[in-house]
């Protein structure tokens, strides 16, 4: 009987990533908002953290899927970043909001983070192979 492996279709590694990205974003939304009730934290503040927010997820979601395609690092966590940021402007877009310049400056700072994840996910080792 042969196993079939997800993983191995880039089709499939991408998505996995990519819901482990949005898994990751929605958690930290959620601790931000915990924080938010508990304290009143400044809006520059609030902003500063959802860029870090955003940008963690991208390295995760990269790392992961390098760590599954071990090969091609630099283009895996570009993709990544790219379907990250590809998700925010149609999020913006489908809520009807303004597209502002925090959005660029948030999709500036997601690339650099998927591209940093893939290349941290292809040169990781491997105590027993993934699949």
């Amino acid at each position: 009987m042969r196993h079939v492996i997800l993983w191995k279709s880039e089709v499939c590694r991408y998505s996995f990533s990519l819901l482990e990205g949005i898994v990751c974003i929605s958690v930290g939304s959620l601790c931000i908002a915990l924080l938010l009730q508990v304290s009143s934290i400044p809006a520059q503040v609030l902003i500063w953290l959802m860029h870090i927010l955003w940008s963690l997820s991208a390295f995760f979601a990269a790392r992961r899927a390098g760590l599954h395609g071990r090969r091609h690092g630099i283009l895996t966590g570009f993709l990544c970043g790219l379907l990250l940021c590809i998700l925010l402007l149609t999020g913006g877009v489908l809520l009807h909001e303004t597209i502002t310049e925090r959005i660029f400056i948030r999709c500036l700072l997601i690339i650099p983070a998927g591209i940093t994840g893939g290349i941290a996910g292809v040169n990781t080792r491997l105590r027993k192979p993934p699949y």
